[in-house]
């Protein structure tokens, strides 16, 4: 799913008024009906009560319009605009003429004074749109701040009033517990900073030009199970585990065996034909009785020591619980430096290359790297904010050919053309001991089978977080582990690709 900017929703807007044809007081009734119906679909008791805060501009139209349909619906509704100079719109005054010719909905007016607001209703926060291009002040600012002390869900029409359509908010915004946008998320949704605005959203189609759309050029994109089904590939029914490719998995380390193991289930998961999972001799027993589909090779005793011949034969996943002994740092130079096709580094792979900035010359053009937000960090230096690191991320893919995935709530992959993916499943329960290294697993078991480090880090993320979210429903956030992301997949396939959940 394409991405675009602020401005682009008003082009949008008005490329679909001009082409399909349709009037802009019409398009807005369309919109806030199908708002009306999101909402009326969630709502599990219907006696509900909604005060409706409203700009003086279209989103304050498309709330004026959300009242009169939820009061032919029977729910009580009061209505509260605020007047701090903004004009008014054209479309918000045949709004207000049509609500108030209804004559049995409140409307209040403020210039100054604080809405009263009862503590048993629901706040519909339909102020300000996509068209904010600075941080709100004045009598605004002090009349969000009191909405946001109020009790009450929050519900805002299409953004949260004060935050940008497309960065971090500098001031101050409705802290929203839902947002129904509308056509497309906003590049603002995605920012850690903004989260405790926007906590929640749903995306409704209003029906805009899907010719806009598509002829327009964006390199931010949201992953999607259309996207996944479009980039899978079908396996033959004539094939053999030869076509689907030898991953080797160079993780583990004395008492750390536990993430070479859950690297190689998963990678085994993912589909890669042949597995071949690099141990210390300590572990070798371990991988051998807990996956009896999987080979090992050992190096060294206690960490990874040693060479490992003709490494074209695999594609390699390194890194998880590998340690940073010395003896590690110098076998992982030998084997950035042998390996020619693209690898999946993570965990103590990432440290390393910290450690040692100039072995990421060395890594293969392609490669997957997959820090979070500290491991980021000691890789190519501090940020303090996520524009900051995302700006920096596109340097790094770009001058090392690699790709990056900056895990997290929104894990974002990052290419060398600086085109971003942003994905939305997964959840809190994830961030536990081990989930990174299934995703090390599932990684290089997609790039054994043949697929693109791009489409790869796009399936895998995915998958990744979906058999997370698949999970959660046996479990709780507090007792989700590693494990159970694995025990998982197959129905992330099944869900995602083959549309259906066994």
């Amino acid at each position: 799913m394409k991405l675009i900017q602020g401005k682009d929703f008003k082009n949008w807007d008005e490329y679909t008024i001009q082409n399909e044809p349709i009037k802009s007081i019409d398009l807005m009734e369309r919109a806030s009906e199908i708002f009306t119906g999101c909402l009326n679909a969630r709502l599990i008791y219907k006696a509900q009560k909604f005060d409706i805060i409203c700009g003086q501009g279209n989103n304050g139209g498309d709330g004026l319009a959300i009242a009169r349909m939820l009061r032919d619906a029977f729910f009580d509704v009061n209505v509260h605009i605020l007047k701090f100079g903004q004009t008014p719109s054209a479309d918000y005054k045949t709004n207000l003429k049509r609500l108030e010719k209804l004559g049995d909905i409140p409307v209040q007016h403020y210039s100054e004074k604080m809405p009263e607001i009862s503590k048993k209703s629901r706040i519909i926060d339909a102020i300000l749109g996509t068209g904010l291009n600075q941080p709100v002040g004045g009598i605004l600012e002090k009349w969000i701040n009191y909405i946001n002390l109020l009790p009450n869900n929050i519900i805002s029409v299409d953004i949260p009033s004060g935050m940008p359509a497309d960065g971090v908010c500098m001031g101050t915004a409705v802290k929203s517990n839902w947002v129904i946008t509308f056509q497309r998320p906003k590049l603002s949704f995605f920012y850690r900073e903004n989260y405790k605005f926007c906590k929640r959203f749903d995306i409704i189609d209003i029906g805009l030009s899907t010719a806009f759309i598509k002829n327009m050029e964006t390199a931010k994109h949201l992953i999607t199970s259309s996207m996944i089904r479009k980039i899978h590939k079908t396996r033959l029914k004539h094939s053999h585990k030869g076509d689907y490719g030898h991953a080797l998995i160079v993780a583990g380390s004395e008492g750390k065996i536990g993430a070479a193991i859950l690297s190689t289930q998963a990678c085994l998961r993912a589909g890669a034909g042949l597995v071949t999972t690099c141990v210390p001799e300590c572990g070798r027993e371990i991988i051998h009785e807990t996956i009896p589909e999987a080979m090992v090779i050992s190096k060294g005793y206690s960490c990874f020591n040693g060479s490992i011949s003709d490494v074209s034969n695999f594609t390699i996943g390194v890194g998880p619980g590998l340690g940073t002994h010395e003896k590690t740092v110098h076998s992982l130079a030998e084997l950035f430096h042998q390996a020619a096709t693209p690898m999946v580094i993570d965990a103590d792979g990432l440290n390393v290359l910290s450690e040692h900035r100039d072995y990421l010359n060395n890594i293969p053009e392609g490669s997957i790297l997959t820090p979070h937000y500290k491991e980021f960090q000691r890789l190519f230096g501090e940020v303090h904010t996520e524009v900051e690191m995302f700006e920096k991320a596109e340097q790094a893919a770009e001058k090392f050919k690699c790709i990056l995935i900056l895990k997290g709530a929104y894990t974002r992959i990052i290419t060398p053309e600086r085109n971003h993916f942003i994905n939305t499943t997964g959840n809190p329960g994830m961030a536990t001991a081990g989930s990174g290294d299934v995703l090390t697993g599932i990684l290089t078991g997609l790039l054994a089978q043949g697929y693109l480090p791009e489409e790869a880090a796009i399936i895998g993320v995915y998958i990744h977080g979906l058999a997370g979210n698949l999970a959660i429903r046996n479990e709780s956030y507090e007792t989700l582990i590693a494990g159970d992301i694995i025990k998982h997949m197959g129905k992330a396939f099944h869900k995602s690709i083959y549309r259906k959940s066994r």
